[in-house]
Formats: C-alpha cells, structure tokens, sequence
C-alpha cells in the first residue's frame, strides 16, 4: 500500500530564542493547518495511506477532523508519547517499520536530526517550522505532501529526484557510543546542558560544520564566515574561535547578532575525522545535548549517508497525468 508519513514536532518554534531574539513562534493551531494542508496534499499525489505522529497535544488527531479522505485510510501512530525529542525518533522508526515510501517532517533542524536518528536514509520532504532552519526548506505543506505522495506511489522515482544528505557522526569514547547531525556540531563552553538552544557566542569554542551557507542563521551562519559549504557539496568545515581572532558579525537566531571571533578555519574532506577534546558542551543542530568532562574526547567525520532529501520542485516539476 503507498504510504506517505508525516510526522510534526508539538515543541518546534517554542524554545527560548523567542525570548532572548526575534524568532516567530509557531502556534499549535498553525500547525494543525500545515498537518492537515500535507494530507491533502499527499493524497492528491497518490497516496493510499497516511500515517501521522502521536504527540500529548494531539496535533494530527486534531488535525484530520472532519477530514473526507475518500478511499484513502488515516491513522494516528499508536506509540507511547513522552513529550521529549524520543518521540519523534520513534516515529521515525516506526514509520521505517510500515515501509512509507515519503515522510513529511514539519520542524526545524533538531527535529529533522531526530528524524535521522530513527531512520537514517529515510525518504524525506522537510519542511521548516522551527527556529533555525537550515537543513529544511521554506515549502507550502500542500506542494509538500502532493510531491511525497508521488514519490512514495511511484509516479517519479525517488532516485531520479532525492539525493541523500550530509550527516556529521559523532563516535564517543564514553557512555552512549555514537550520535549524529545534520548541519553542525559545536563545542561550547559549560558543564551543564540548561537550556538547550546556544545563542551566546562567547561561549563557542569550536565549530564542525557539514552545511555553512551563507544565508544561514545560527551556528552554521559562524562557519560560513569563516568557508562556506553547501549542502550539496561533499565534506565540511572545521571553525576554531577564540579571542585573538577574525572578528565577524554574524546572526545567531533570528533578529539576534553577535560578535565572533573566527581563530582558525580547516577544510574538512568527506570522512575525516576531527577530534573535539573536553570540557565542554556539545551542540547538535543548535542545541545543547550531551557534556564532554575533562579530557574526554568525541571523533566527528562528515559523510553523505543520511536521509535522501527529496526536491519538491523538481517532483512538482515532472508531467503528471490529470489526478495523479
């Protein structure tokens, strides 16, 4: 059966960056209206099956009400919800399980990267409605679910219009051996994870970078200063910052700059391998998550083996006969 998923993150667009910068929040009523604009639109492109993400606020119950899906079936994925990141990795897994042949992820950069947790190369349209947004991409809901529709019925096929992404992997010599991201990985000063989202410049350290545009916002935006990196570009970037450095001006959030101090740039080729060395607090995406102690080490390498990105506009862009 063609399966399209869609799973949308209850906490995208509500960390503290709303208070500390300028970024638009993202309301729970407006992501109901991109939830139920994707299942409309992936059942125009095809698709028999839709499966939806559990969450505490029932965003895709909510969603589909009232909803006339024809002859096409709607579920809401039965898994147990915690209301941490842990949800959206399993939904990712679970919808690996069911064989979705497209999944529409509606968050920003962390919620793609746990997406990538649970399912590596999964089949992916992302769609952004987080804060930083650098790895998904400004896309109608509608024209998103149309393209994974087709994708996932085989109307285009996936080779011809997906490549898969860069991944930044992180191999630990402590505790939980491996981890990953999608954009970057920072090392930052600090003991304590607190709050997760990084908007304090003074206390990055050191940069790796697997996408440094230069329309960026965030930590990427530093490595892009120092050398930009697309996305589709192989390897990556390596930024050591410190005090006696290349001063730059950069935006580390929405509506909020800061100073940077760019030490030292390395260019990184795919699979090389950068040691980071702590103490320390590693950022994965913008967000703090794990603590390096003293003289601990994480081994970061750049590779392209991650979700294969689907490209809305050239699925959109292919014929299509009427009604498929």
């Amino acid at each position: 059966m063609t399966t399209v998923g869609i799973i949308a993150n209850p906490a995208a667009g509500k960390d503290i960056r709303r208070l500390v910068a300028s970024a638009s929040p993202s309301s729970d009523v407006a992501k109901m209206g991109m939830i139920r604009r994707t299942v409309v639109g992936a059942i125009e492109g095809g698709a028999q099956r839709v499966l939806l993400s559990a969450d505490r606020q029932e965003l895709g119950r909510r969603a589909i009400e009232g909803l006339d899906p024809g002859t096409v079936t709607l579920e809401v994925l039965d898994e147990a919800v915690t209301g941490s990141s842990q949800d959206t990795v399993a939904a990712a897994q679970r919808l690996w399980k069911e064989e979705a042949g497209a999944v529409v992820v509606l968050g920003g950069d962390g919620t793609q990267r746990d997406v990538a947790k649970g399912w590596l190369d999964a089949p992916l349209v992302p769609v952004s409605i987080g804060t930083n947004n650098v790895f998904p991409q400004a896309v109608e809901a509608t024209v998103a679910g149309h393209a994974a529709g087709r994708v996932a019925a085989g109307a285009v096929a996936i080779d011809d219009v997906s490549r898969p992404a860069k991944v930044i992997h992180a191999r630990f010599d402590h505790g939980p051996p491996h981890d990953l991201a999608l954009v970057e990985v920072a090392l930052v000063d600090g003991a304590f994870v607190g709050s997760r989202a990084v908007w304090d410049a003074d206390r990055l350290r050191t940069i790796v970078a697997a996408i440094a545009e230069p329309t960026a916002v965030g930590l990427s935006s530093i490595a892009a200063a120092g050398r930009p990196v697309s996305r589709h570009e192989p390897g990556g970037v390596r930024v050591d910052l410190g005090p006696d450095g290349e001063r730059h001006r950069r935006p580390m959030a929405p509506g909020l700059y800061a100073d940077v101090s760019v030490r030292m740039v390395t260019a990184l080729a795919d699979g090389q391998d950068v040691e980071l060395v702590g103490p320390g607090v590693l950022a994965f995406d913008g967000e703090r998550d794990r603590v390096l102690g003293d003289g601990q080490t994480v081994t970061l390498s750049v590779r392209r083996d991650g979700p294969r990105v689907i490209d809305v506009d050239q699925v959109m862009g292919m014929s299509s006969p009427s009604g498929s």
